[in-house]
């Protein structure tokens, strides 16, 4: 038979930690390439997508939400680790 691990919390925090970093960081920078879009399709056309234009604002208002929550998480976990020492 298989051997029980015991569930790990520190596993668990830093895959969370890793999600939202990865989800920060990719908010951001799609947010950063549709602002280039935009300015770039704007110099070229008179036409923009709304879309476009639009997503900075939301990608930007959730990675910052996103780097919060990460900020939040590491806190919480740091505190854990030194209350338990």
């Amino acid at each position: 038979m298989a051997k029980e691990t015991k569930p790990n919390h520190k596993n668990e925090s830093s895959r969370l930690e890793t999600i939202l970093a990865f989800m920060a960081a990719g908010l951001v920078g799609t947010s950063i390439l549709a602002i280039l879009a935009t300015l770039i399709t704007s110099l070229n056309s008179k036409t923009i997508w709304p879309v476009i234009v639009f997503y900075p604002q939301v990608g930007l208002i959730a990675g910052a939400g996103c780097i919060i929550a990460l900020l939040i998480v590491s806190l919480r976990r740091r505190s854990r680790e030194n209350n338990s020492k």
